[in-house]
């Protein structure tokens, strides 16, 4: 049985074209995008409470092969290092659990049959087990995002979001209690950039300085709610997407190209591929369908907050 991840989900639901390169050909560019890089140090920073892990995380991705050998390089970790900090600082209150990887059914919402086919696999960023202070007694999920920009409608937004739904329902399966709160948090990438007579000494101190004076610049919040019926309502549109999901992986229907995703968000990683100007050859090819997922992790196993600092 495979499984269905909610990256996966996302990546289908933008293009199915790019979804069967990324996860029935397990195709992907040989560098990864700094801004992954980034948001994965960033994570790893939150997850131990430590500026030092987030910069140990930014080291050990560097292509180079040389941490923090290249000027752009240098540059992301100052800003990597202030996001951390100046979040740490922010927020005082975090989950007693960390980084908890789950696995649960995939259910037809219709006949309550579990898929044969898919489970449901992901990673909550936290989860307070009844500890939060605005929800005591009250199991709460958290997750942690990074943006270039937050306006009044990124938060909006986040009443439909399709993940946040995807977690409390996986949630509610998991710990067996319906879960419908979770306290979502977004540190804004820095709006400020390195003059040409700065050293990268002095940029990092700017910006760690500017996350300092101006949170409300930089960090949102918000406690998101979910209802019974919004669950329902998902579980009908993720067992339709598994289903779709099938019907392109056994080849009885085509995975339909959505070109308005081409250029939107940024280059898409495999528009070269679409186009014609490369061949497959020009990616590597994965051994396993989701890098999120950690072989050896059991339902529920986190790995709690260091006091590295």
């Amino acid at each position: 049985m495979e499984l269905l991840t909610q990256t996966e989900l996302v990546t289908f639901s933008r293009c199915e074209e790019r979804h069967n390169i990324r996860y029935n050909k397990r195709l992907t560019p040989f560098e990864e995008h700094p801004a992954l890089a980034m948001g994965s140090a960033v994570h790893a920073g939150l997850e131990h409470g430590s500026v030092r892990v987030a910069l140990d995380a930014m080291d050990s991705q560097d292509n180079d092969g040389w941490p923090g050998s290249s000027v752009s390089e240098r540059v992301r970790r100052s800003q990597v290092a202030a996001m951390v900090g100046g979040a740490l600082k922010q927020w005082s209150v975090w989950p007693d659990k960390h980084e908890v990887q789950f696995e649960v059914p995939l259910v037809n919402p219709k006949t309550g049959r579990s898929s044969k086919a898919h489970r449901l696999s992901g990673v909550f960023d936290g989860v307070w087990t009844g500890t939060h202070p605005a929800a005591p007694g009250e199991w709460v999920l958290g997750e942690w995002k990074t943006a270039s920009a937050v306006n009044e409608d990124y938060m909006r937004r986040l009443e439909i979001d399709f993940q946040v739904t995807t977690y409390m329902y996986a949630a509610s399966v998991l710990y067996r209690r319906p879960i419908r709160k979770m306290i979502y948090r977004v540190i804004k990438k820095p709006t400020i950039r390195q003059k040409q007579t700065e050293t990268i000494t002095d940029y990092g101190e700017r910006v760690r300085l500017d996350y300092l004076d101006r949170p409300e610049h930089y960090f949102f919040e918000e406690v998101v709610t979910r209802t019974d019926s919004q669950i329902e309502e998902w579980m009908h549109q993720a067992w339709a997407t598994h289903r779709r999901v099938l019907q392109i992986q056994k080849g009885d229907v085509p995975a339909i190209r959505s070109t308005q995703s081409c250029l939107n968000r940024g280059r898409c990683p495999y528009f070269d591929l679409c186009t014609g100007a490369v061949v497959e050859d020009t990616f590597k090819r994965l051994d396993t369908k989701h890098r999120e997922i950690r072989k050896g992790k059991s339902n529920g196993d986190d790995t709690q907050r260091s006091n590295a600092s």
